[in-house]
């Protein structure tokens, strides 16, 4: 295996590992770490590809930004009688079963139209990645941002049986 192929596997891997701790970890900051290494897996995806500028933006805006804020709202969730945060596990076998699903149409859909296996053609410049997103990558931009929106569904869908 080549240096380029031993690095998408490792950010895969990186990627999946920070993303079961997000799923099963039962401590918060746990999970925060998790999500912190996933963003970090993503943004080193971002590089692999050829788009810094894409991976500045999620180091900056996701790891610096959105976990911090995740950071904060986890020192000010609802304390138990030891001061340890108080989390109910939603983990519900419909909606796992969904996010596999989802997800493996996803990639079944992705796979034909992004080179998944190979670096493509780096933009430099903020005109050249507008144009190489809003051009020839436009289906993958498009299914990232679907993506996107079916997580905010799934998390709202979650979220809503707060009352239960």
């Amino acid at each position: 295996m080549n240096t380029a192929g031993a690095l998408f596997w490792g950010l895969s891997a990186l990627a999946v590992t920070g993303g079961l701790i997000v799923v099963f970890a039962r401590d918060v900051m746990r999970m925060a770490a998790g999500l912190g290494t996933f963003f970090l897996a993503v943004a080193g995806f971002f590089a692999y590809y050829g788009f810094g500028f894409l991976a500045l933006a999620e180091l900056f805006v996701y790891v610096g930004g959105v976990l911090v804020l995740i950071l904060f709202a986890i020192m000010l969730v609802h304390r138990g009688a030891g001061g340890a945060p108080v989390l109910e596990s939603r983990l519900d076998l419909v909606i796992t079963t969904a996010v596999v699903a989802i997800s493996g149409m996803l990639f079944a859909l992705l796979r034909p139209i992004v080179g998944l296996f190979g670096p493509t053609g780096a933009a430099g410049t903020p005109s050249a990645l507008s144009s190489l997103l809003l051009g020839s990558m436009l289906p993958q931009f498009e299914a990232v941002g679907v993506l996107l929106l079916a997580a905010l569904a799934v998390v709202v869908l979650v979220m809503g049986g707060e009352g239960r």
